[in-house]
């Protein structure tokens, strides 16, 4: 395994690994509150590393190993952590793979980077959740904490819950893709699991993102559900790598 190290900037020290083998790169993003050594990234190492392909993977900000608090953050600095990163390492010309909320930096960098991205891949992305998923959803009640400067805690499963903070809609209001404007002509492939409970199979329809990629797939995975981590996900993502 690749040594861990880390990126300091001020006071932000972000967590990564970069496995490099050939000029051929690719850069994974994770999820909300996920991080860089899960069951997709292990993957996806392995893939590349038979495959000679140089491997990123990193912990945004308030994830994993890197500094901050989570409930400080919000896509404008994940976004920022992508950018710093790539300046810092000299990457250039890269597969940009990103998984939910990691495939709305992915789409961001995608359409204000054209020429450094290869390809899109996105991992049932989740572009404006903070908005059309979350906030939507949202009661009265959990709404006026927001407004308040509260935290909204919403439990997934008996050991797991998120934390939504005013700062992670604050913070990502910037970067809703109504606002990024751009093309990306490269080769884009949306992944999404029939199952999916969190980002429901034709959620991305809404942004007409034919328009904005010029070359752009959706593939759907029948008994997939949001995690696309079970073996079937996996073999179909590493045929369009």
């Amino acid at each position: 395994m690749s040594k861990l190290s880390f990126y300091k900037k001020d006071d932000v020290k972000i967590s990564y690994r970069y496995y490099k083998r050939s000029k051929k790169t690719l850069i994974f993003l994770h999820g909300l509150l996920s991080d860089k050594d899960g069951k997709k990234s292990n993957f996806l190492n392995n893939y590349c590393k038979k495959n000679k392909i140089s491997y990123l993977c990193f912990d945004f900000q308030g994830h994993g190993r890197s500094s901050g608090k989570f409930t400080n953050f919000g896509i404008s600095d994940w976004y920022n952590d992508l950018v710093n990163i790539i300046t810092y390492l000299k990457i250039k010309n890269f597969i940009l793979v990103g998984s939910s909320m990691g495939g709305w930096v992915a789409i961001i960098y995608a359409l204000i980077h054209p020429s450094k991205v290869t390809k899109l891949i996105g991992i049932a992305p989740a572009p404006d959740f903070t908005t059309k998923l979350i906030w939507k959803n949202f009661n009265i009640h959990q709404k006026n904490k927001i407004k308040n400067n509260k935290i909204v805690k919403q439990k997934v499963s008996s050991d797991f819950a998120y934390y939504y903070s005013p700062e992670l809609f604050k913070r990502s209001k910037k970067y809703l893709i109504k606002k990024i404007k751009g093309n990306f002509s490269g080769e884009t492939i949306f992944l999404h699991g029939g199952q999916d409970k969190a980002v429901p199979y034709g959620y991305n329809d809404s942004f007409y993102f034919n328009k904005k990629f010029k070359n752009f797939k959706n593939i759907y995975i029948k008994h997939a559900d949001h995690s696309l981590s079970d073996k079937d996900s996996l073999i179909t993502l590493s045929k369009f790598i």
